[in-house]
Parts: structure tokens; sequence; C-alpha cells
């Protein structure tokens, strides 16, 4: 029977959410037993739809490992990780947009000389690589034949992800702020400490920390935040 803490519907995305597919035979086999052949149908139509994912990691992964063949791909995996923490109930479009989001950075030229006079949290750069990341990604997206709407969330949640400003932007920006204290900051205390020195580099770390907008990703990121400063200061 379906547990009592969770919803039928609730049931059916446990069945195609990615990151849980360990429990994905569990839970069909609760939706067959609740609807019988009908609900399998069901979910294995909302299980071919969850391929665009899929796709979408393969686009993202062959990019930045074309650009350096040693490059983690930890960030967007834990920034999934974090979106399905701070909202249980999110979609494929949510993941989606928490996987693409730095997808331009694939393609630009980020060393030292480009950072020079700039801060690490440059307005104006973060904005233009917010822009043209939502762009790639829904080029993409609609030459999958992906449904319409969900790419005008994800072109909004991609477009916005650094600053915010409604629901679903906020939380690809909280998760993308608690991933990167978690898998990046650490590695960027010697790598960027060394480029740009402590103060351009605890400069990043504080705005990637106070853009957060949730209380409770702001609990979630603050020893990971103060971890990495301690770091910096020590280092």
């Amino acid at each position: 029977m379906i547990p009592e803490h969770l919803t039928l519907e609730q049931c059916l995305r446990q069945c195609f959410v990615p990151a849980k597919k360990s429990k994905r035979k569990l839970f069909i086999g609760i939706i067959r037993k609740e609807k019988g052949l009908g609900g399998v149908r069901y979910i294995r139509r909302l299980l071919h739809k969850s391929h665009m994912l899929n796709k979408v990691k393969r686009l993202v992964d062959t990019a930045f490992l074309k650009k350096d063949p040693k490059k983690s791909l930890k960030h967007f995996e834990r920034t999934i990780y974090w979106a399905q923490q701070l909202n249980p109930d999110a979609d494929e479009a949510v993941l989606i947009a928490a996987y693409a989001h730095d997808i331009a950075r694939a393609f630009a030229k980020e060393d030292a000389e480009f950072w020079n006079g700039k801060e690490l949290n440059d307005a104006d750069y973060l904005d233009s690589h917010q822009k043209e990341s939502a762009r790639m990604i829904v080029e993409f997206l609609e030459k999958e034949g992906y449904d319409k709407e969900k790419i005008k969330r994800v072109e909004h949640m991609v477009r916005y992800h650094e600053v915010g400003g409604s629901p679903e932007s906020d939380l690809i920006k909280d998760a993308d702020s608690i991933s990167y204290l978690e898998v990046n900051a650490p590695k960027h205390v010697e790598k960027f400490g060394r480029m740009f020195g402590k103060e351009k580099t605890k400069t990043k770390f504080d705005f990637m920390f106070n853009r957060i907008s949730s209380e409770k990703a702001k609990k979630v990121a603050e020893p990971m935040y103060k971890k990495v400063v301690e770091m910096l200061e020590e280092s």
C-alpha cells in the first residue's frame, strides 16, 4: 500500500526521478498494486519523458569534458541533489535547470587574464553568463521537441540563477550556492587564492553565501561557508 506520508502523485514521481533509481522498483510495485496495469503504463510514459534529463546531462558532461577532460561534474549533480532537498516536489524542469545552469562556462575562457580588473562576482559578467546559459539550453530543448511550457520555466530558472527573483529561480540559485560551497569552494581556496589573492577569493565566497534566499538553505550552507573561509584564512 502507499506509504501514509506520500500521496499517489508523489509515489509516481519517485518512480521516475533519476536521482532515486534505487527506489524505482519499490514504488513501481506500490503503483501496480494500487492501480493495476493502467498505473504501470502511466509510469512507463513518465519514465520515457524523464529521458530528457539524461540527454541534458550528456550534453553538459560532453561540453565540459571536451574543454577539460579532468573536469569534475560533481557540482552539477549536487545542485540537483540540493534542489530536491530544498523542494522534494521538484520536477524534471527544475532538475534540468539545476544541471544545466552553468553550461555557458564550458565554452568560456575564464583565466586569470580574463578576471584581471574584475571581481569574481562581477554583475555584468554574471548577467551575460546566465543569459548565454539560458540561450544554450533552450536551443537544445527546442531541438529535442521538449514541452514548450517546461522550456519557458527552464529558461527563466537558468536566466536568473545568479540573482533569483522568483520561487523557482531562487531555488536554483540557493541549490547552486550550497553545491558551490560544498564542492567547488574548498578547491578554490588554493586555486583562486593563488590566482587572485585571499581578499578577492573571499569576496566570491561571501557572494555565494549572502545571495541565498531561504532560511532552510542558509542553515545548510552556513557551516560550509564558515569552513572554507577558515581554510582560506589559514592558507
